[in-house]
């Protein structure tokens, strides 16, 4: 249903002007482009990647030969001797301080495969965090989106403003003279004054908000100063072909790839769990020189000696832990599973929304510029009447008052379905 709702929308909709390019201005696509490249959040995926290669080639170490040095210098109140004497030849007495000095050296002949599962683990842990990276930088995309899409509302506003204001400076100008023929009285020249300053009043209002927003856009994106958005002129339905947008179901988006992972991981961890019945074989040898020697200790003086072997360890039984770890990964594994689809589901709903939201705004936007229209006849027939003596000019800038709050809405309105038509695009195409 969404798929046909969005079909439907793309016939009559397409993307406003504000994605053009100027060398004084700066697109939405900059914007966010811009924020992305200067987000420190770019840096995590830099160190995932280091500490993955450092852990990787910790795990490759493994299968390199262990070697370890050790010293040991004891004495026991007791020692080992014969109870006996003989007159052929002297029993050595094995001494209460006693010394040794070892090397030891081992090298791993099976470990069960856990080795190139953990490099797996290490790799798959790095792209984890990559792509959680990429879903942080998703939503400072919509942030700055937000802010681009209010400076250039705020500069609008400005611009009708400031039309307005020169309309009023020039309907000044001819009460002025009309007051100097003395066809006009003075209050009519005042009331026009007090209505300038009402509108500057509301301009300097307007422009301390731009210069905010202007800022705070100037601290995501990286820059000192930010130059002015692109403005939108006005709705248009045929710019762009129907087929402008894939719309199949985006898998692109950063939050399917952590998705994806995440069931990967845990799936990777569950296979893990076979390798605990699996059998671990290893070398060793130890080599050193002892008081008295560890092996024969009749020899009571420093000797060498050395030892040579191989041992093996196994666990057959876990008595059923390996079982229920699995169970739990794959709850986990339907936890993610859950995750996706009320993202589906969310996805779904807002797409609807925006999707009514376009509407809504470019029907208002439609219906503003008949208002306009309307309101600009009113204007020509009230400044006539005016000159007449037939309206006043309290009745007359209240008319000329409508059609600049008639102005700025028509623009609030035609900005609010660019914003939103905007973050829809950029939603099915994963900002790309």
């Amino acid at each position: 249903m969404v798929m046909q709702f969005l079909k439907t929308l793309f016939f009559v909709l397409s993307l406003w002007p504000v994605c053009g390019y100027a060398s004084d201005t700066l697109t939405v696509q900059q914007c966010r482009d811009l924020a992305v490249q200067h987000s420190p959040l770019q840096a995590k995926k830099l160190y995932a990647e280091s500490i993955s290669t450092l852990q990787i080639s910790n795990l490759h170490s493994n299968d390199l030969p262990r070697i370890a040095f050790g010293a040991q210098a004891t004495w026991q109140s007791d020692v080992f001797g014969l109870p006996i004497e003989s007159p052929f030849f002297q029993i050595p007495t094995v001494p209460k301080d006693q010394y040794k000095v070892t090397a030891d050296v081992n090298q791993r002949i099976w470990d069960g495969g856990s080795n190139r599962y953990l490099r797996q683990q290490r790799s798959l842990e790095s792209e984890l965090a990559a792509a959680q990276v990429d879903v942080e930088v998703f939503v400072l995309r919509e942030v700055v989106t937000d802010l681009y899409f209010k400076a250039l509302l705020l500069r609008e506003s400005e611009a009708i403003l400031r039309t307005s204001i020169a309309d009023l400076q020039n309907r000044l100008k001819q009460a002025e003279a009309s007051i100097t023929e003395g066809v006009a009285l003075r209050t009519s020249a005042d009331q026009i004054k007090i209505q300038i300053l009402k509108s500057k009043q509301q301009l300097d209002g307007v422009y301390m908000d731009e210069q905010t927003v202007r800022e705070l856009l100037a601290k995501w994106v990286g820059r000192p100063v930010v130059p002015a958005p692109i403005a939108t002129d006005s709705v248009s339905l045929t710019h762009y072909p129907p087929n402008y947008l894939n719309l199949n179901p985006n898998r692109s988006r950063p939050e399917y790839q952590l998705f994806t992972l995440q069931q990967r991981s845990f799936q990777l961890s569950k296979n893990t769990l076979a390798l605990r019945n699996q059998p671990r074989i290893e070398a060793f040898a130890q080599g050193g020189v002892g008081r008295p020697n560890p092996f024969n200790f009749f020899e009571t003086d420093f000797q060498p000696f050395v030892l040579l072997g191989i041992r093996a360890a196994w666990t057959p039984f876990d008595w059923g832990n390996r079982r229920r770890d699995a169970q739990v990964f794959d709850l986990q594994m339907k936890n993610v599973e859950a995750q996706q689809q009320a993202f589906e589901q969310r996805m779904d709903a807002t797409t609807l929304k925006d999707a009514a939201d376009i509407l809504k705004w470019r029907d208002a936007v439609g219906r503003d510029d008949a208002i306009i229209r309307l309101q600009e006849d009113i204007i020509r027939r009230a400044d006539a009447q005016v000159k007449n003596g037939v309206m006043t000019m309290t009745d007359y800038l209240t008319q000329l008052d409508l059609l600049t709050q008639a102005r700025l809405l028509r623009a609030t309105h035609a900005l609010q379905a660019a914003q939103v038509w905007e973050m829809l695009v950029a939603r099915i195409k994963a900002g790309e």
